[in-house]
């Protein structure tokens, strides 16, 4: 058509563009993060009224048959920081000792796969039930996962961010010591396009209860 310009070309190759709608879902997905962040730092009193109950290291790893989606193509390994903080927001259950609570899962760490290195940081929000005066607590959250590499091997993640969904168990068997197991499924729930593919994680963690 007279008039249109195309992409330079090479070998008489010309590159493909990206479909217009994963462009925007992917555009959506990072407003929502900046927006879900925004909101948590900008509330008035929320810093306030947030107190840190634990912080300690966390060690992952996958296996290729997933919890849910598709089959993986490699085994992941991770290494991380996580803190943890409570949030204003809880309720007494009934006249027992457990209380459902809001918190807010951060971490940030390496993950790894076929002698391939990433930076994945983590924001989960989500909902514990509490008992024994904070013996046991289990937990599940969905929140957002930020890497610094989407491609391993010929494993792609889909883009820079994810949605992180976790599953766990902590318990504090001695004062101001805590151990937990939790489940962590990563994935860009299509975002990003069919060929994308997440990643299962299996978690231990232990480290210092404030």
């Amino acid at each position: 058509m007279i008039g249109e310009i195309s992409e330079p070309c090479h070998d008489g190759i010309i590159p493909e563009r990206p479909p217009m709608r994963l462009i925007h879902r992917s555009g959506l997905l990072n407003l929502i993060a900046i927006l879900g962040l925004s909101i948590l730092i900008c509330t008035p009193g929320f810093a306030d009224d947030t107190t840190l109950i634990s912080i300690g290291p966390r060690i992952g790893f996958s296996g290729k048959s997933p919890l849910m989606g598709k089959q993986q193509k490699h085994n992941f390994h991770l290494a991380d920081v996580a803190a943890v903080f409570r949030l204003p927001w809880s309720w007494p259950v009934g006249e027992s000792r457990w209380n459902l609570e809001t918190r807010l899962i951060t971490s940030v760490g390496s993950l790894a796969a076929t002698g391939e290195y990433g930076v994945m940081a983590t924001v989960v929000p989500c909902l514990a039930l509490s008992g024994w005066d904070g013996l046991v607590s289990i937990d599940a959250g969905v929140g957002l996962g930020f890497f610094s590499r989407d491609n391993y091997g010929n494993q792609d993640l889909g883009g820079p961010v994810q949605i992180a969904a976790t599953a766990g168990i902590v318990v504090n068997p001695i004062p101001h010591a805590y151990a937990g197991f939790r489940v962590h499924h990563i994935s860009d729930a299509g975002v990003y396009g069919p060929n994308s593919l997440g990643v299962d994680m299996y978690i231990v963690e232990a480290g210092y209860r404030f």
